[in-house]
């Protein structure tokens, strides 16, 4: 068994802004801010609420999507930290709520390869995309598209300390579950509200500095 894993959300975590939350913004009818209210007030499950905001969104040319894409960037120091702890053979993960074909892409652009992507599936056909979960879980209690808490128990298998790395409401289920853990954004709102233990950062810079000198 290895010691230790990383596992990190991407949107908004990784890169500087929520790709999907950007995409939908410019290319989606309005209505589409409806159906994410109703999943950040936990009204709809993440699987409904994806396939609810694409169904919003008109056939596209997959070059005007590739466009979009390429206006997202990273986390500036992602890259420095990430190479680092490959370095120091720390194994770490993406465990997104989102596509995985927005974060090759996005991945690719900013030059950063070799990183293990658990997330959401499409398919990019004839302007339309065809979504599917190969990483849902029938027992998940918020029935996510990508159950972040199966994940991290099956991760519990390999690696005794797990930490974990997230900003937003998909990460609200699995953040008490992690050995430590960094949030930001409305994650770290969550646990100051419901008192679980993180430290707060702004960016990899300041994971970097905290992570190398007390956990690894």
């Amino acid at each position: 068994m290895k010691d230790v894993c990383i596992l990190c959300d991407f949107d908004g975590t990784i890169t500087e802004k929520d790709g999907l939350y950007g995409f939908f913004s410019a290319y989606a009818s309005i209505d589409w801010l409806k159906i994410e209210k109703l999943w950040e007030e936990g009204e709809i499950d993440s699987k409904e609420c994806l396939m609810r905001e694409f169904a919003f969104i008109p056939n596209l040319d997959e070059q005007l999507v590739q466009n979009y894409i390429n206006t997202i960037k990273t986390d500036k120091y992602f890259k420095e930290f990430y190479e680092i702890i490959r370095s120091k053979k720390i194994d770490l993960y993406i465990v997104s709520d989102g596509v995985d074909y927005f974060i090759e892409r996005i991945l690719k652009n900013n030059k950063i390869t070799g990183i293990t992507i658990i997330s959401n599936h499409f398919d990019f056909i004839n302007g339309k995309f065809l979504l599917t979960f190969p990483n849902d879980n029938l027992n998940c209690k918020k029935n996510s598209g990508t159950c972040k808490c199966s994940v991290l128990r099956e991760m519990r298998k390999k690696y005794n300390r797990i930490i974990y790395i997230g900003d937003g409401v998909s990460d609200y289920c699995v953040c008490d579950k992690a050995d430590k853990l960094y949030a930001k954004g409305s994650l770290s709102k969550f646990c100051e509200q419901n008192n679980i233990e993180h430290i707060k950062f702004s960016n990899f810079k300041d994971v970097l500095e905290s992570c190398t000198a007390k956990c690894i």
